[in-house]
């Protein structure tokens, strides 16, 4: 199964990089598989997901109903019925449900992975200690979950 791994994110605003930075090290474990970087998703990723039977999406999510480094795992349906738009931009989400009804080739299975954080504002590279540590586990756990080699 031809499958991406899509890691959302700014790496210079402390923990909201976490989906980045797990991409990352999900790329250096596993070496046969792609691996797409973006600061946002929206119709600027769709170009790049067409083509790909399975979408792994790892982004930051603060919900404040769990510890910082809790992963949390959705499904798209999850988002189907929530509006996420910018004022500028889609939400992914959006973008699917415009390019399916154009018949392009998207991936028909989507798992979602999200990472509870603290701090998305500071300027900073590194992402708290608590989200740091989790990295490791989560990399690994997804890994396991989803069969990467």
């Amino acid at each position: 199964m031809k499958t991406l791994v899509l890691g959302l994110g700014n790496t210079i605003l402390c923990d909201d990089g976490v989906g980045i930075r797990i991409a990352q090290e999900i790329k250096k474990k596993c070496k046969n598989i792609d691996i797409l970087e973006a600061g946002a998703a929206g119709f600027r990723v769709i170009d790049e997901i067409i083509g790909y039977e399975k979408l792994i999406l790892i982004d930051s999510i603060k919900t404040g109903n769990a510890k910082p480094g809790t992963l949390h795992k959705y499904s798209f349906d999850d988002f189907k019925t929530k509006h996420h738009s910018q004022p500028h931009d889609i939400s992914l989400f959006e973008a699917f449900e415009i390019i399916k009804k154009h018949g392009d080739e998207l991936p028909t299975e989507i798992e979602i992975y999200a990472v509870e954080v603290s701090d998305t504002e500071t300027l900073s590279e590194k992402c708290t200690p608590e989200v740091e540590a989790a990295i490791p586990k989560i990399t690994k756990k997804i890994i396991e979950e989803q069969k990467i080699n």
